[in-house]
């Protein structure tokens, strides 16, 4: 119910010391209301207010070994993704580590969503693009859902990432609108090709 996310609110405005007037408040409210209840697909059943709590891993760190890394080969796998930009030549060996804002399960998939509360002039499918570009959101999308890969790998009896995956939703929460379904939902599904292409690149295996 609504009142659940707005007493959710209240916690998280206690809990980090964050004061508005009344206005704020309700213009955060609004923004909660239509973001958890705006379809994240097609199917307008599927919304962030009926993922069960038990379906979803919030904030989920990642440690991702990387060895010998080029980053050329990454741009080689991405070349022609609209979401992404080239890195400058680097090899990397280290710790890759992150956290995902969300995965969550739905009728039996799996999605990467992040929430981007990012100002937009609009936010139909291609001005979400350009923003996702700009500010390389894609190579950020590539990686967590290499992630989410090999964690359902390691998991999932008979895993099937065609079956299983069901992809990345990028949340521009200023544009989500249950009156408008998928206004300010970004999504794509990366083919299973570039993913394994991606974990070669990561892991030194490629090069």
């Amino acid at each position: 119910t609504n009142e659940h996310y707005l007493s959710q609110r209240t916690r998280c405005c206690l809990r980090y010391g964050l004061s508005l007037e009344d206005e704020g408040l309700q213009a955060l409210d609004e923004l909660l209301i239509k973001s958890v209840s705006a379809p994240l697909d097609d199917d307008t059943d599927f919304t962030l207010a009926k993922i069960a709590d038990e379906a979803c891993l919030k904030e989920m760190p990642f440690y991702y070994a990387i060895n010998h890394m080029q980053t050329q080969g990454l741009n080689e796998i991405l070349v022609g993704q609209p979401t992404c930009q080239d890195l400058s030549a680097r090899n990397l060996t280290g710790q890759l580590t992150g956290f995902i804002d969300l995965i969550c399960e739905y009728q039996g998939r799996y999605y990467v969503m992040d929430y981007k509360s990012n100002w937009l002039s609009d936010y139909d499918h291609e001005s979400m693009q350009s923003a996702m570009r700009e500010h390389n959101y894609g190579l950020q999308y590539f990686i967590y859902s290499v992630v989410l890969h090999h964690y359902l790998k390691q998991r999932l009896p008979n895993y099937s990432y065609e079956e299983h995956f069901g992809g990345v939703r990028y949340l521009f929460l200023r544009g989500m609108d249950v009156e408008q379904p998928m206004q300010g939902v970004f999504v794509d599904k990366p083919s299973l090709e570039i993913i394994e292409g991606l974990s070669e690149v990561l892991s030194g295996e490629a090069n």
